[in-house]
């Protein structure tokens, strides 16, 4: 998938898991503080908030953002809901 590809996903309402070197991440949806936010993890630890879906791209965890991420991953390692 596209970087591009991820962002009209989420930009259409969509919520994303992967997995990436053995982890699995997901990107979601909700509000926070009364503002919709799309919110990055690793599962079951710290989430990272951005309000626009191109900001999702300079987040990181590992070492790596989710663009690298979405660089090296296939298509078999991403669920779309």
């Amino acid at each position: 998938m596209t970087t591009e590809e991820l962002i009209d996903y989420l930009d259409h309402g969509h919520e994303i898991e992967f997995n990436f070197h053995g982890k699995e991440y997901s990107i979601t949806q909700g509000t926070l503080d009364g503002k919709y936010v799309l919110s990055f993890c690793e599962f079951y630890k710290e989430t990272t908030e951005v309000e626009k879906p191109g900001d999702i791209l300079a987040v990181s965890r590992d070492g790596y953002t989710v663009k690298e991420m979405f660089d090296e991953i296939t298509d078999e390692d991403i669920w779309i809901y």
